[in-house]
């Protein structure tokens, strides 16, 4: 443990980090950690070079989408402290194998999910510096029915140093276990989404629910080290916080979808003139769903922070009702 009652860490011996792998008593710890908590931290995973070109890259990024007015709709949870940033997936530079198709998380969402898990999002979440007193409410990144069982993982590569003051995510450990929509409140008229309808789950998990899990087990926000990646079931409730510091904190993220889940239409949105590099998914065993865009096209990069979940087969609601 990290900490007292924080996630399970999984330090790489010099044996794995040489051969990309978890040997089998890591593996067993990794999926223990995720079974149990939601929450897993891979400690040291990620070349530190690479993590500080892409926060600089990004960085240079932030000013310019916060004065866009075009972009403004893009605060997390509707909440004016934290932003999604699409990932530089149309810089060269930026492509780096360790965090768009990192080694050990493709083994875990492998072992977790299923064999050859696929790649079908990808964003970035920039809490922003010196907005103290914002965060967001207790939330999943579902606004479905979705199965009691793991179908969905996020990878989070941090590009800094996460901790309390710099806004580093709550996380409701254990809460992916046994939640159902039963536990997030129903949307209305106005605070509907895409193809909903009244009555469906919003993100937010009800206040009485949030309560009652806190008496079994309070939220943590776990420290992380950059070149860390943190991997989330995303059934997990987790929160965005306030950042405290003089920095913005950001973090790449990239989605991995169970291969039997029947999602068939969420795609990656990323450039045809970097298809090789993409496609061939850094010899990992992985699919990767996108839809390659024209360099006149490339406005559409920003549409990779969509988070479509949902199934893409129409589903009976009547029967929906009764799982």
């Amino acid at each position: 443990m990290a900490a007292s009652d924080g996630p399970r860490e999984i330090h790489a011996t010099a044996r794995e980090l040489q051969s990309l792998a978890y040997d089998n008593t890591n593996l067993q710890s990794a999926l223990e950690g995720l079974h149990q908590d939601g929450l897993l931290v891979l400690k040291g995973v990620v070349d530190l070079g690479h993590v500080d070109h892409l926060r600089e890259v990004m960085g240079a990024e932030t000013a310019s989408i916060l004065h866009d007015s075009e972009r403004a709709g893009l605060f997390n949870q509707g909440v004016k402290s934290n932003i999604l940033q699409a990932p530089p997936v149309a810089r060269a530079d930026c492509h780096f194998d360790d965090v768009f198709f990192n080694p050990f998380v493709v083994q875990l969402a492998n072992a977790y999910l299923g064999s050859k898990p696929i790649t079908n999002f990808m964003t970035a979440n920039n809490a922003l510096a010196g907005t103290g007193g914002m965060r967001q409410p207790v939330h999943k990144d579902i606004t479905f029915h979705h199965p009691t069982c793991p179908f969905y993982v996020i990878a989070n590569i941090v590009l800094s140093d996460f901790s309390v003051e710099n806004g580093s995510t709550e996380f409701w450990l254990g809460s992916h276990a046994h939640t159902t929509r039963e536990d997030q409140v129903p949307c209305t008229e106005d605070t509907k989404v895409r193809d909903q309808v009244p009555g469906d789950p919003s993100c937010n998990v009800k206040p009485d629910v949030v309560e009652r899990r806190r008496q079994v087990r309070p939220p943590i926000q776990a420290p992380c080290s950059k070149g860390d990646i943190m991997i989330r079931d995303l059934r997990t409730w987790h929160a965005g916080m306030p950042n405290d510091s003089d920095n913005d904190r950001i973090m790449v993220a990239v989605g991995y979808q169970a291969p039997w889940y029947p999602n068939h239409s969420q795609r990656l949105f990323l450039p045809l003139q970097h298809a090789n590099y993409f496609m061939a998914h850094g010899g990992q065993p992985v699919e990767v769903r996108a839809t390659l865009l024209e360099e006149s096209e490339m406005e559409q990069l920003g549409r990779n922070y969509d988070f479509t979940f949902q199934p893409s087969v129409p589903v009976d609601r009547k029967l929906q009702a009764k799982l």
